[in-house]
């Protein structure tokens, strides 16, 4: 039958080998090829796409680059005039005599370093004279001249929202600043001319006495980073001083840099020497760093700082190739990597200080589209993929059910048969056969469930024969306990009065000559406390007994049960001997309706249990009061012993349990049981209390009984 193995196969899976060699297989092949030509030519397509997408972004980059550097060389060119305006303005007023009103001079103080500042603030400016200079009339009279132009600084500062400050630097240190800052943190005999907001602008640096922007530095004035406009004051040919204007950092990164870029693109501000001057978060982890747009001032600022080495992309050696590109022409594009990451980078030159606007994404955001486009298609090419492969399971599915159809005449009574005998083996029983058109197979089947069916009857009674058994040694070992711990019981609340019995009667027997009447008076009192404890302890457990097994129930009748608990505790301390101590304090007048007996068995069970477990000689305190909140009557019972561990306190009231802490105290386990069943037949409750090594506190709480309330 089977010719290409060495042994049998299933009929089954014989025809369905058939089927796979014979149609499916050659299907398949034909199938993945035209998915192969499909995704080759989704590829070809991706690539072509992706040339053009790029030739576009570079384009558009440049253009981007081009004319956001156009707006910011517009914007500085108003700051320019308005410095070119702020220097005439300050021309004139160096040389046009000017006495300024007293309240104006009364600003102004003369330290002890030399220095000349102002102290006071009126809305105008400030003024710092450093002293390296003596300050004296002539230079007095030069501040008086200069305060004259006052409302020009507020009117240029009010005319762009972009300007930080203004300020007017003489030859000699002398600067006014506006808006007024406290000047009193320059330093004394500051040399202002060697700063390069000063010097930028003398002759041997702007021969032509233009405009100029200086590069990004540290504002002495306390205004972090900024660039400034620059221009030289001449009178004649004298440079007198240099008048300013300052744009801060953060100015130009949140007013000229924040352009919205397509592929998460950002721009940056380059420096004519290479400096970065302001680029947004988004390029920090580009160029690993962090721009410094504040700057904490714990000293004063005595030199020019400018921008780290590390901001200068034609000092690092990681940038060069940036570097150079940017400076070679005036716009331009090109590719550079940060971190391994091709970027695209379009720059152009900001016309006036010089400057190059940046523009820079990354290169595999630009193909985003593109990557769009790519992975539509191949959710194309997977979804046909998936529908091939659906229709092979559907078509795999026909085949198995032709096959199954074509060999279960002989096949299937067989496996049926053999499942039956794999699921009797686990244990299920109840099996059915659905027999089969061939006779022989049939008889079997119907044989085996009817084998079947005797053994699941013979297992169902082994069962119940075995669950009957386990019930009867259950209720026999249940009952074994019960009789062990009530012997326990009672050989644990027996032994000590017995041994008392024991000893007296021992004495009296052995030496009768040595009893006197006295003694023998002694002895039988002991006996008498022995027999009456006895009693005691089995008149509880009879009357535990009684209302567990609901035999007997409580009378409740109107008690005074202060008189009962002072009754109670003189009982208890004549009984218990000399070494027992009760602190009794009862508030007078406590009614309660209850069972009499009840409640005094509850007493003495609370006195015994403080009483085991307190040191010797200790007081065991007994308080009788009324809770009018809870309008119930509070008995508490305490003792100074150990307290109870906080595992045990869920346990404390179980019967037959004791504390880990009460191994070496003799006790039998079932006190406070039965006190909390006694006090629940008295419509009351036990509670408990005990903090850490502090003994422990057992709380008798019933309901009160007030005047005239029926019994």
């Amino acid at each position: 039958m089977n010719q290409d193995n060495t042994g049998p196969m299933p009929l089954q899976q014989w025809l369905w080998r058939a089927f796979l060699r014979s149609a499916v297989i050659p299907l398949l092949f034909i199938e993945l090829g035209f998915l192969g030509v499909y995704w080759i030519s989704a590829e070809i397509g991706y690539r072509a796409n992706t040339s053009a997408v790029q030739n576009v972004a570079d384009q558009y980059f440049v253009d981007v680059a081009t004319r956001e550097a156009s707006v910011i060389a517009e914007t500085l060119h108003g700051v320019e005039s308005l410095t070119g305006m702020f220097v005439r303005e300050s021309r004139r007023a160096l040389v046009t005599p000017y006495d300024p009103p007293a309240s104006e001079k009364a600003r102004y103080q003369l330290r002890p370093d030399g220095s000349f500042i102002t102290v006071r603030d009126n809305g105008g400016s400030a003024t710092f004279y450093s002293g390296i200079v003596p300050v004296g009339p002539k230079e007095i009279a030069k501040v008086w001249r200069t305060s004259q132009i006052d409302p020009v600084f507020r009117n240029i500062k009010e005319s762009n929202p972009l300007i930080s400050q203004l300020y007017i630097n003489t030859f000699d240190s002398y600067n006014r600043i506006y808006p007024y800052m406290d000047t009193s943190v320059y330093p004394a005999k500051m040399d202002i001319p060697s700063y390069n907001f000063y010097y930028e602008a003398d002759s041997g640096h702007n021969p032509q006495r233009k405009v100029v922007w200086t590069d990004a530095y540290i504002d002495p004035a306390g205004q972090g980073w900024m660039v400034s406009s620059i221009a030289p004051i001449y009178v004649g040919n004298r440079l007198e001083g240099v008048a300013g204007i300052d744009i801060t950092i953060k100015q130009i990164v949140n007013r000229i840099l924040d352009t919205a870029l397509p592929w998460d693109g950002y721009a940056m501000l380059v420096g004519r020497d290479g400096a970065i001057i302001a680029m947004p978060k988004e390029g920090e982890s580009d160029f690993h760093l962090k721009m410094m747009r504040d700057h904490e001032y714990t000293s004063a600022i005595t030199s020019d700082t400018f921008r780290p080495d590390d901001f200068n992309i034609r000092k690092r050696p990681d940038l060069q190739q940036l570097g150079k590109a940017l400076f070679a022409k005036k716009n331009g594009r090109i590719v550079v990597k940060f971190d391994g990451i091709p970027h695209v980078a379009a720059f152009a030159e900001v016309p006036g200080p010089g400057w190059r606007l940046v523009v820079i994404a990354e290169q595999s955001q630009i193909y985003t589209d593109a990557q769009k486009l790519r992975d539509r298609v191949e959710m194309v090419g997977l979804f046909m993929l998936a529908i091939l492969i659906l229709f092979y399971i559907v078509f795999f599915m026909l085949l198995s059910y032709r096959s199954r159809t074509m060999s279960k005449v002989l096949a299937e009574p067989l496996e049926q048969v053999t499942a039956i005998m794999d699921r009797v083996g686990a244990g299920a029983y109840d099996q059915h056969f659905n027999g089969s058109k061939v006779e022989e197979l049939n008889r079997v089947g119907h044989h085996l469930i009817n084998m079947n069916r005797r053994l699941a009857s013979a297992e169902e009674r082994s069962v119940l024969q075995e669950r009957q058994i386990a019930r009867a040694l259950e209720h026999e070992r249940e009952t074994n306990e019960s009789q062990r711990r009530f012997i326990r019981i009672m050989s644990h609340e027996i032994r000590t009065p017995l041994a008392i019995v024991h000893s007296c009667a021992e004495v009296m027997v052995r030496r009768p000559d040595q009893q006197t009447g006295e003694k023998i008076v002694e002895r039988a009192h002991k006996i008498r406390r022995a027999s009456n404890l006895i009693q005691d302890v089995l008149s509880r457990l009879v009357r535990l007994l009684d209302l567990v097994n609901s035999k007997q129930r409580a009378e409740l009748v109107p008690l005074d049960l202060s008189w009962l608990v002072n009754a109670t505790c003189e009982e208890f301390a004549r009984i218990g001997g000399e070494n027992i101590v009760i602190d009794c304090m009862v508030e007078p007048g406590l009614r309660v309706r209850g069972d009499d007996e009840l409640i005094r068995q509850i007493l003495i069970a609370l006195l015994e249990n403080a009483n085991k477990f307190s040191p010797t000689g200790s007081p065991i305190e007994l308080h009788a009061r009324t809770d009018q909140e809870a309008d119930e009557i509070v008995i508490s019972v305490t003792d100074h012993g150990t307290g109870i561990p906080a595992a045990d306190m869920p346990h404390i009231f179980d019967r037959f349990y004791r504390g880990s802490n009460a191994t070496t105290t003799i006790g039998s386990g079932i006190g406070l049981h039965m006190a909390r069943v006694f006090a629940a037949s008295n419509d009351g409750r036990l509670e408990i209390d005990s903090p850490a090594d502090s003994g422990a506190c057992v709380s008798l709480r019933l309901p009160v009984l007030h005047d005239g309330q029926r019994a």
